[in-house]
């Protein structure tokens, strides 16, 4: 059969023709409707995943957009088919949307790595090293909720009456359309949010009823259980999206966990003090390795490391 055909049919953009042709082809054998499924999960990948999917055995790319199955068989009476066909259809419509509501998907990014990817409603998300994200594979319920572990950056699609959520260990970050980071570290007790553009509402889920409502350049930190609003000193934390970390206003302390997280080393220290960064500006390309990164730093740092068999960098 021919997989245009078959896209035509997934569609609802067959010709009566058509219909006829792709319904006769899955009457002469069971394995054909396995066939059509599988283009089917095609589909419904393509529109969650906001990209093209390749399917090895259709051997062809797949539109863009959500395809749904028409159940409506081929009958000469073509009007009297169709009106059944489209409340068949509309049901069948519901029932996928609710079983894709239900189903969520989990992406974990390896120590060392960032990525980026865009949801299901438009929203873009970029998820630092070690983050973790749960999301729903479509958004069908009254708010666009997700989990969030570790650090990660939301450019969030406007819907006022789909208000996106991000839920943290710690606190739920509500949004109707904006741009802002999130740092949730369970283990170390570590909460922030960053507004960069928008407006965004924080509610400390360990404390009920302590809210905050950020402005551009604002930002709220977890501190002894509590939420503590500040504004932004140093907007060059977040260059990580771009491959970059800054080192404005950093200590020598505050740089190494930075490079901790990015590159998914240990540093110990085994320095009788704390090294002094010499300078308060600039910027260390993450691509170009963690090596790099300390050999710059020894330009305006009186330190030494050596790296261990285990991959711990001890600083001395």
């Amino acid at each position: 059969m021919n997989p245009e055909l078959l896209y035509k049919y997934l569609e609802n953009t067959a010709t009566a023709d058509e219909m006829k042709q792709v319904l006769d082809w899955l009457d002469a054998d069971p394995a054909h409707q396995c066939e059509l499924d599988e283009l089917d999960r095609v589909f419904a990948a393509s529109a969650l995943y906001g990209r093209e999917v390749f399917s090895p055995q259709v051997g062809v790319k797949p539109r863009r957009g959500i395809a749904w199955r028409r159940i409506v068989r081929y009958t000469s009476q073509l009007a009297a088919a169709v009106a059944v066909g489209l409340g068949l259809t509309w049901g069948l419509m519901e029932n996928r949307i609710e079983e894709w509501a239900q189903k969520t998907a989990t992406l974990e990014v390896p120590a060392g790595y960032h990525l980026n990817l865009e949801l299901q409603d438009g929203t873009t998300v970029w998820l630092n090293s070690g983050a973790r994200l749960e999301y729903p594979l479509v958004f069908a319920r009254g708010e666009r909720r997700v989990k969030v572990s570790g650090e990660a950056m939301f450019d969030v699609v406007h819907d006022s009456r789909h208000p996106f959520v991000v839920e943290t260990f710690a606190c739920d970050v509500e949004v109707l359309g904006t741009k802002f980071d999130v740092v949730a570290e369970e283990p170390e007790g570590l909460f922030s949010t960053a507004l960069l553009r928008g407006s965004v509402r924080v509610s400390n889920r360990l404390i009920p009823g302590e809210v905050f409502v950020l402005k551009p350049d604002e930002e709220v930190r977890l501190v002894n259980g509590h939420l503590s609003l500040d504004t932004i000193d140093n907007p060059d934390e977040y260059l990580w999206t771009e491959g970059l970390i800054g080192i404005t206003g950093c200590t020598f302390e505050e740089l190494m966990h930075r490079l901790e997280k990015c590159f998914g080393v240990k540093i110990r220290f085994e320095c009788e003090q704390m090294p002094v960064i010499n300078y308060n500006h600039g910027k260390i390309r993450i691509s170009d390795g963690i090596d790099s990164a300390l050999r710059l730093l020894q330009t305006t740092a009186d330190f030494t490391y050596t790296r261990n068999d285990d991959s711990t960098i001890v600083i001395r």
